[in-house]
């Protein structure tokens, strides 16, 4: 008995077969996806499960990939090649395993990326910059200040005007991206250091 275009059908009694792996391959395919929208959510359900062991062997992509692999090879080796249930449950677990083995390379160098440290709000507290644009008595102006070698402009106000052009010091932040500060008196700062320099040896 042949198939449709030139594959022979598979044979009555392997229909439920072909169906039991086109069911665990579907399966398979909605573990990846789910896993690509809640990442971490889904992670943290195999760590409840604790199967956070192997190096990332039981994550949710390498899972997810190893049963769609194993379930839609095993359905394809059936159906294309005409091959019985146990031949065609081999070929997909070959699959599954080159699939999911690919599926851990590429997590594993996912999870070993070297990553910036994360910036807080408060790490800008202390941080001094240049007013860029006048800070009004009652009113916001913007500061330019570097943080962890990034150049970065905030809305600032403080507690008098500040013209564009002085050195300020953050003394509280107000949100990511707003800040009060204080004029830094270059004068006092000298003479902060001459009495240092001067103190006793």
């Amino acid at each position: 008995m042949t198939g449709t275009v030139g594959y022979p059908a598979p044979r009555d009694d392997e229909g439920a077969p072909v169906a039991g792996f086109l069911v665990i391959g579907i399966v398979g395919l909605a573990i990846v996806l789910v896993s690509l929208i809640l990442g971490d959510i889904l992670s943290g359900v195999f760590d409840a499960l604790d199967l956070d062991v192997g190096g990332g062997i039981f994550s949710a992509p390498v899972v997810g990939s190893f049963l769609a692999a194993f379930g839609f090879g095993a359905a394809l080796s059936m159906t294309a090649a005409g091959l019985g249930a146990t031949e065609g449950a081999f070929a997909g677990l070959g699959g599954g395993v080159v699939v999911g083995g690919i599926a851990l390379l590429l997590t594993r160098s996912l999870m070993d990326m070297p990553t910036g440290a994360t910036q807080r709000a408060d790490d800008l507290v202390g941080v001094r910059g240049t007013v860029v644009t006048d800070i009004p008595a009652e009113g916001l102006g913007e500061i330019q200040a570097s943080v962890h070698g990034t150049t970065q402009k905030l809305s600032a106000r403080a507690d008098a005007a500040v013209p564009a052009g002085r050195v300020v010091e953050v003394v509280a932040m107000v949100s990511s991206t707003s800040a009060v500060v204080r004029p830094i008196d270059p004068d006092a700062e000298e003479g902060q250091d001459r009495a240092a320099d001067d103190g006793p040896q």
